[in-house]
């Protein structure tokens, strides 16, 4: 394509977005709004999924030592499982510290009741999934007398986790079919206000490709300004929800870093101008029948 095409199509949709103000206004509000919808779930479903897996994250393999072999031996054992990140030596005397600290009781009354406690490798997992597996095959090794975790809360936990995981890709799936519709409309609305012109294009020989890249020009900046008014919007209000909550709920931690922030509004800005040329392309469409 030469420079003066290129310089024709740009002119020409740039006259088309001002001489429909109120079309071209309409256009990027809808692209706004959608984008909007679908980046405040897409927020609402990665912090979700995030604090399910730090709550999993957290649940702790007990294993309880029967004092047969050396501490650093059990350990090198079961470092020796790839799915273990960290196995912490915790003494009798430590845990009773951290029970009594916990509930609230007195150190001294605690040890007056023997060895209730006995020393214990603490195991932290990298994938929180595999938490029961790692447990049933730390029973195994030799030196440990027990090990165990909180069951019943890491598995509700971990269904919390799948579930978010799951619920977040139909719900966001969805989402893209329903701003990919609203915005194929509204589009489809500024090319059916020009419709008289496609078909006057295409009586004096312009070809489908030709009579579709103004439209395409057209759609793809609807969709940058969408963008870029809904990247605003939605980083202007997730700061100030992120550092509410920072100040109101302080153990509720949303994920807020300047890359994230950066890279999430630039997704939003180039969802906009795909789903912008996606609804130009199929408005046009029906437009461009051989006559």
């Amino acid at each position: 394509m030469s420079f003066s095409t290129s310089q024709f199509l740009l002119t020409q949709a740039a006259i088309a977005i001002r001489r429909n103000p109120l079309i071209s206004i309409a256009a990027v509000t809808n692209v706004a709004v959608a984008l909007s919808i679908l980046g405040a779930f897409v927020l609402a479903a990665v912090n979700l999924h995030l604090m399910a897996e730090q709550e999993a994250r957290r649940a702790v393999i007990t294993c309880e030592l029967t004092g047969a072999r050396s501490v650093a031996d059990v350990q090198a054992d079961l470092l020796a499982d790839r799915r273990i990140l960290r196995a912490d030596y915790l003494p009798k005397d430590k845990a009773l510290q951290q029970t009594a600290e916990k509930w609230g009781m007195d150190l001294d009354a605690l040890k007056l009741l023997g060895d209730i406690l006995p020393d214990s490798i603490l195991l932290y997992v990298a994938n929180p999934d595999e938490i029961e597996a790692v447990c049933f095959q730390a029973k195994k090794v030799d030196g440990i007398a027990q090990a165990r975790y909180p069951e019943q809360v890491t598995e509700k936990i971990l269904i919390v986790a799948r579930g978010v995981r799951l619920a977040g890709l139909a719900v966001g799936i969805l989402l893209i079919v329903a701003a990919l519709t609203v915005i194929n409309t509204t589009i489809r609305l500024t090319i059916y206000a020009r419709r008289r012109e496609v078909r006057i294009m295409q009586l004096v020989g312009a070809t489908n490709g030709f009579i579709r890249l103004p439209f395409l020009l057209e759609g793809m900046f609807y969709g940058l300004c969408g963008g870029l008014v809904s990247a605003a919007a939605l980083v202007f209000g997730y700061s100030s929800l992120q550092q509410h909550l920072a100040s109101t709920l302080d153990f509720v931690r949303l994920i807020y870093s300047t890359p994230f922030i950066a890279a999430f509004a630039a997704c939003v800005v180039i969802t906009g101008i795909v789903f912008g040329a996606v609804g130009a392309l199929t408005g046009l469409h029906r437009y461009l029948r051989v006559i």
